[in-house]
């Protein structure tokens, strides 16, 4: 490829690469001179393609190239067709080579974007594709290159994806979300939504494009009805959309929120919400705030009044909306005990309403669990003791039977009296006493993991911001795995304990999970007694309080197996992913975990995501769901597996789809609990297509069956090995008198007797062991009379290739073998009459090739005995044929496999006797028997000894010799005047037509000017149009789009431009043909030799040409400076022409990959003698062959393509009639050369 590229629309892309194959076939059609393809078509189709295509061949010389390819590579009027890729463009870079090497090895390249350097400095995008091209033979004949140049689409691209990328930052930083919504027959579709939703709403910008739903159970119940009235009058009326109204988000916090949007409608009359969620919980805390404060100011007289009363209700309230319970706790002297205060919060906590304990303190106490109370006893008393603060937690169980842990905390004080009042409070604390449980559970579970799992763990201090690390512990795993000590690691850096580059290498590992922040997992090899072991090292950092990186927690698991496995795993996947069966993995309840590629496909799946959307039963077709849940899925359960034809539903045209399903159990191997369940599908629509046409085909051939007037009938083969009757046709049961029900299962023996029915045993044992169909002659007795028959026996295998059954056709043959006998006889009396006749008889097997019956004659008369002659067999012609006459008896066969009954053919031949002498035989043959397609198989023939005659006739032959001779003169005589009134015809005929033709092309070429500059002030005309006219009538505009307006203006300017150059093309071959024709020239006139030889090649330029087994043929001319020549010019151009034919023929017979060239050199020599030199580099022409080039009637093209007179009468015009020399040079392999000289003024007795 090189610089300067193709553009062209996307319409005509698109259409192009549908021509793409049509391409292909042209280039293969253009290798064949018979294809019905028109060349001249092929290339005007090429030629006003609007794309730029070249096709080349295995060589990377070019076959083809469109006009727009010479135009985008600037490769004007330069002839290309046969030139080599690399000589046209000399800089191909070596990247580019490869690729054309790789397509004509059988790949297909392309790139979908590419970036291409232009001459002029500037940069193109570029979308390209190479694909091979195949000749008949199935190889690879060239490559075909296509492009697009897509700069303007990738410029858009990079504008789309600036303009996003603004629109991202607007949306970061706008405190709200911008929306788009789509209210699509009463569904609303969340087109797009920015991710300060999650602020808002709680809830991401995925989730609520992929379901509005989640974002409506945000909406404050007590709003919810208010927000759809206000979006119900927006629809409903043409007004802008605003609403205040609160979100709840997942945590449970409250955020106020104004939505403001103005509704749209699209052409397919949905409504468009476009605008911003904004969050204004801010300003209604500030508006709450500014209420509450004037409120207060309002009713401060009034709190004053009743400062007394708010402040017990204030307490009351706040006791009861603490978390927990709020208690005075009072110890007496006397060791008696009340709570003086309980709030609210004891019916919480303790399941106890505040006037139960108030009531009786002991009440309370009396559900501290046993094991506690005394502790909670010691506890009050150690505080009453000491005057300290009492905490102390225990457990708890609440009247309705729940068992709780409770933590109390107060402050002892003691009173006037002696009494000790505790203030305190009594919290649940029971999720968090079950948190440290599992804490302490989760310390204990880690530990036993660090000391007890197979794999090694160790830490790491980060030090020096992440620069160095020190060793700080290691798990006993790794200890005994280390290739190397470790303990004496521990406290060291990897400084001081690692050789240079292993501690440089793991820094870098250790830094990149560092500037992560997260989970780094590599792999690394090392050789331990010459094995290669795998370890998996897992990265994992520790944050401190300030989320700073300050440890590092390194897993090593050994993965050698998991590696080997990997292979193996791999080769599983591939085929899975590769098979064409639908397979599935779900969870036991239903939800997919995995579908193939293949399975999606099936059911109309885009992508195995869309598919998790779905459950098991949503795959299966609606009328087959309940049997789902009912039948097949127990089923599974229960056996492990369930197998049957079912029906999925294609999720895009809700079609039923026939499968052949198998589902099963996948257990876990050391418990056997079921841990999913998996299906293997096959798709059997095809199958269940071919069972319907089986069953057709079955009822048709059921009919045959019956209606059949052969006699049919069906054997069982049993596992056994025995035979019994399935049925019979009716044919049978009418001509037999044995119907269906007296044979079916009976064996051979019981219905046909013990004798017979043995018989028939053996050949229904010997078709099951040969396995083909088999045929025999048998003799039945029915009804006590025997009859003959003529059996077929064909058995019928099931898919592991046993014979199932035997199915039967039987004809009865009585009548023929009574036939046979009265033949035999006959036969007897025949062979006594041929083996009387004076004449060989014979018969002759067409198709076999031998001789299948002579008579004793042929002893006698050739030596041969008849048994000697049978085993010739197929060797028979060969050996005693003359090999002169062996392609006449071929031929004779040829005529005799389609003759008629009753045509004879004659013929005469040489054969060898015994004694080896030749003798000559006239036979006469006609058809005799037939095979089954009507051509003739077998003839009879009766051949005569013709030896003493045919020796007679040679002399006869001898004595015409002379005559033939005398005749052959006289033919090429009366050929050379034929052929001289031929050309003369020919020259008259040529410039007739071409001056019939010359009158109309002057006509269009003169017109093709005034009919352009029509055309350019009519599009001018419509360009103003356009310009003050923008925007036309709908009716105008749709006639513009349907006619491609743009792409008609610029290629209407392009035809008219090549019509002109095609009308200069038919002038100048007019010109060319009047030229050559001569007629008014038949006397000696004074003429320019070159301008003849152009003439000549001017109309030979269809057979230069580039053809596609060949390249274009060059013609090099080196016109020396010559005089005017006398010469008859007519006579002269048809010399150039034959030699110059004879070159062309020769360059296309000799093609074997090089270019061919014929050079045409001109000269004077002796002042008085001008020399035109032809010479071409073909193969050349054998010497014994030259000295008869001048020969009339020689000749060493094939009959049809050459009279033998070109050069005779060339040699003949150049000799005789200008008194010159022809003659020709040639050597094997390099080529030939003819040499004309004739005189440059002629001598006056010739004139």
């Amino acid at each position: 490829m090189v610089g300067n590229l193709i553009t062209v629309d996307k319409d005509t892309y698109e259409s192009l690469q549908k021509e793409l194959i049509q391409l292909r076939q042209v280039v293969v059609q253009r290798q064949h001179t018979q294809s019905s393809s028109n060349p001249e078509q092929i290339n005007l189709f090429i030629e006003h393609t609007p794309a730029a295509i070249a096709i080349l061949d295995d060589r990377m010389h070019y076959l083809l190239a469109s006009r727009r390819w010479r135009e985008d590579y600037n490769l004007g009027n330069k002839e290309i067709i046969g030139r080599s890729h690399y000589e046209i463009f000399p800089d191909t870079s070596q990247s580019w080579r490869e690729i054309y090497q790789r397509c004509l090895a059988g790949a297909i390249e392309k790139s979908e974007e590419d970036v291409f350097p232009r001459g002029d400095g500037t940069i193109d995008w570029v979308k390209w594709e190479i694909h091979p091209w195949y000749n008949n033979s199935g190889e690879v004949g060239g490559i075909i290159i296509f492009s697009q140049v897509i700069t303007h689409r990738k410029q858009a691209e990079i504008a789309l994806a600036n303009s996003e990328r603004r629109l991202t930052d607007i949306a970061t930083n706008l405190l709200g979300a911008i929306f788009q919504f789509t209210n699509r027959n009463g569904v609303w579709i969340v087109d797009y939504i920015s991710d300060f939703i999650w602020q808002l709403a709680g809830i991401t910008a995925a989730e609520m494009m992929e379901d509005f739903n989640c974002f409506l159970a945000c909406v404050h119940p007590e709003d919810f009805d208010s927000y759809v009235a206000s979006v119900v009058e927006v629809l409903e009326n043409p007004i802008s959309w605003h609403y205040e109204g609160r979100l709840i988000k997942p945590n449970g916090e409250i955020r106020w929120w104004q939505g403001d949007s103005t509704p749209t409608q699209n052409e397919q009359g949905e409504i468009i919400f476009c605008g911003v969620l904004l969050d204004i919980t801010e300003r209604k805390v500030a508006e709450t705030a500014l209420k509450q404060l004037n409120e207060e100011l309002e009713a401060k007289v009034e709190e004053r009044t009743a400062a007394l009363r708010q402040s017990e209700a204030r307490f009351q309230k706040l006791a009861d909306n603490v978390p927990g319970m709020l208690y005075e706790f009072c110890l007496y002297p006397d060791g008696a005990m009340s709570f003086p205060f309980v709030s609210s919060g004891s019916r919480e906590v303790l399941g106890l309403k505040p006037q139960q304990i108030k009531a009786d303190a002991a009440f309370a106490f009396a559900y501290v669990h046993p094991d506690d109370a005394s502790g909670l006893q010691a506890a009050i008393m150690q505080s009453a003791k000491t005057l300290q603060n009492l905490k102390y937690e225990w457990r708890v169980r609440t009247p309705s039977g729940k068992k709780k842990w409770v933590q109390g905390v107060s402050r002892p004080e003691r009173q006037p009296g002696g009494e000790i009042i505790w203030y305190g409070c009594l919290i649940d604390i029971s999720e968090r006493q079950q948190a440290e449980q599992q804490l302490k559970e989760q310390a204990q579970f880690l530990q036993s993991i660090w000391e007890g799992v197979d794999y090694g763990i160790y830490v790491l201090d980060v030090l020096d911001e992440g620069t160095e690390f020190r060793y700080v512990k290691f798990n006993p795993a790794i200890l005994n795995a280390s290739l190397i000590p470790l303990k004496p690691l521990l406290g060291k850096t990897m400084a001081e304990s690692l050789p240079a580059e292993m501690a440089h290498h793991y820094r870098q590992r250790y830094r990149t999970c560092i500037q992560s922040r997260k989970t780094l997992f590599f792999e690394e090899s090392f050789l331990a007694n010459e094995q290669e072991i795998w370890w998996l090292f897992n990265v994992t950092p520790l944050f401190d309080s300030s989320s700073q990186i300050y440890q590092l927690v390194v897993t090593i698991t050994n993965i050698t197996e998991r590696k080997q496995a990997e292979k193996e795993r791999q080769m599983f996947v591939s085929l899975i992913e590769n098979s064409s069966d639908f397979i599935g993995i779900a969870d036991l309840e239903g939800k997919p975990l995995f579908i193939n590629e293949a399975g999606l496909k099936l059911v109309g799946i885009e992508n195995l995501e869309i598919g998790k959307n779905f459950s098991v039963s949503d795959y299966i077709y609606p009328e087959d769901r309940e049997d789902l849940t009912q039948h097949m899925i127990p089923e599974m359960m229960e056996r492990g597996v369930w197998q049957g034809e079912y029906r999925f539903r294609h999720f895009q045209t809700e079609e039923p789809i026939p499968v052949d399903y198998n589902m099963f159990v996948i257990k876990n191997q050391e418990t056997g609990e079921p841990l999913c369940m998996a299906t293997i599908t096959r798709d059997i629509r095809d199958r269940k297509q071919a069972e319907v046409k089986l069953q057709e085909q079955e009822q048709f051939l059921r009919t045959i069956y019956d209606g059949f007037p052969q006699l049919v009938f069906v054997v069982n083969v049993l596992g056994n090995g025995e035979f019994r009757f399935a049925g019979c046709n009716s044919a049978l049961e009418k001509v037999v008198g044995i119907n269906h029900a007296s044979i079916f299962n009976k064996t051979p023996e019981e219905l046909h007797g013990l004798v017979e029915g043995a018989v028939v045993t053996q050949r229904y044992q010997s078709c099951v062991e040969a396995g083909t169909s088999i045929n025999y002659e048998e003799c039945l007795t029915f009804d006590g009379q025997e009859t003959w028959w003529l059996t077929t026996l064909n058995p019928l295998k099931n898919s592991e290739g046993i014979v199932y059954q035997i199915v039967g056709s039987t004809l009865n043959i009585t009548d023929r073998k009574q036939a046979e006998a009265e033949l035999q006889a006959s036969q007897h009396f025949i062979q006594r009459i041929a083996d009387s006749s004076p004449n060989i008889l014979y018969i002759f097997d067409l198709e076999e090739q031998r001789n299948v019956y002579a008579n004793n004659e042929i002893s006698t008369l050739l030596g041969y005995s008849i048994e000697i002659v049978q085993q010739m067999g197929e060797n028979l012609i060969p050996n005693i044929i003359h090999p002169d006459d062996l392609e006449a008896i071929k031929h004779n066969q040829q005529k005799l496999r389609t003759a008629k009954d009753g045509d004879i053919f004659e013929f005469e031949f040489r054969l060898k006797k015994s004694t080896g002498e030749w003798s000559w035989l006239y036979s006469r043959e006609t058809p005799f028997t037939r095979n089954i397609n009507g051509k003739v198989k077998q003839v009879l023939g009766v051949s005569t000894d013709i030896t003493e005659r045919k020796q007679a006739e040679i002399k006869l032959q001898q004595q015409a010799k002379n005559l033939e001779q005398t005749l052959l003169e006289l033919q090429r005589t009366q050929s050379q005047l034929i052929h001289s009134e031929k050309m003369s015809s020919l020259g008259n005929m040529v410039a007739g037509v071409a001056h019939e033709i010359n009158n109309p092309v002057n006509f269009i070429h003169g017109n093709l000017i005034p009919a352009s500059e029509y055309t350019l002030d009519l599009l001018r005309l419509v360009e103003l149009y356009q310009q003050h006219f923008t925007d036309p009538p709908e009716e105008i505009q749709s006639e513009i789009d349907a006619i491609d307006l743009n792409f008609l203006k610029e290629d209407l300017i392009k035809l008219l431009q090549s019509m002109r150059v095609g009308t200069q093309r038919i002038r100048e071959i007019v010109l060319s043909l009047r030229n050559f024709s001569r007629l008014d020239e038949a006397e000696f006139k004074q003429v320019n030799i070159h301008e003849g030889i152009d003439s000549t090649l001017m109309i030979l330029h269809n057979r230069l040409k580039c053809k596609p087994d060949h390249p274009e043929i060059e013609i090099i001319k080196e016109y020396g400076n010559l005089p005017l020549v006398e010469c008859y010019p007519g006579q002269l151009n048809q010399v150039f022409m034959n030699i110059l034919s004879n070159a062309i023929d020769a360059l296309d017979e000799a093609f074997i990959g090089e270019q061919g060239e014929i050079s045409i050199y001109t000269e004077v020599i002796d002042n008085n003698r001008v020399a035109i030199h032809i010479s071409d580099n073909g193969m050349g022409i054998p010497q014994h062959v030259i000295s008869k080039l001048f020969d009339p009637f020689f000749t060493t093209k094939d009959v049809g393509k050459g009279t033998g007179l070109g050069l005779s009468i060339s040699y003949q015009i150049v000799v005789d009639r200008h008194g010159g020399k022809l003659s020709c040079n040639s050597t094997l392999g390099k080529g030939t050369e003819f040499i004309i000289e004739i005189p440059v003024i002629q001598l006056e007795n010739r004139k």
